[in-house]
């Protein structure tokens, strides 16, 4: 009973410390965000250096997290935001191996990906090999 209580504890320490959500608008404006990559949303190509200056100008609030599965290993984080005038930027920020918490109420899927129906605060995620370790942790 005890190395149940262990882990279960442990999960619960764990998923909180390791905690992610997208970044802020005011780390991307600050340089803050150098752990994400900076991609145009027509071609999924690195922004140029150019367009990636246009984008933490422009920058105003957060849009979107979208999570897509590339295979049973990968998976990708993508954080969207908008302009001043509401309209989106053409681009998104990506961090690789990311999974949503679970919590299904906040995820849904569209079209082979899942969003995120809540604020920045509230779509959180973690390293997927964090999550797999903890899975294996719950079963022992």
């Amino acid at each position: 009973m005890y190395k149940f209580a262990l882990s279960i504890a442990l999960t619960l320490i764990t998923t909180l410390a390791f905690a992610e959500s997208c970044p802020t608008v005011g780390m991307i404006k600050n340089n803050l965000a150098s752990q994400w990559q900076a991609m145009d949303s027509d071609n999924n190509k690195p922004l140029s250096t150019k367009r990636l200056a246009m984008f933490k100008h422009n920058i105003e609030q957060f849009t979107l997290a979208e999570w897509q599965s590339i295979d049973k290993k990968h998976n990708t984080m993508h954080c969207y935001y908008r302009d001043k005038n509401g309209s989106q930027l053409e681009a998104y920020l990506s961090k690789n191996d990311l999974m949503p918490l679970d919590n299904k109420k906040l995820w849904y899927q569209v079209s082979g990906s899942m969003h995120c129906a809540a604020g920045m605060d509230k779509c959180m995620f973690q390293r997927h090999i964090m999550q797999q370790q903890q899975q294996q942790l719950a079963r022992k």
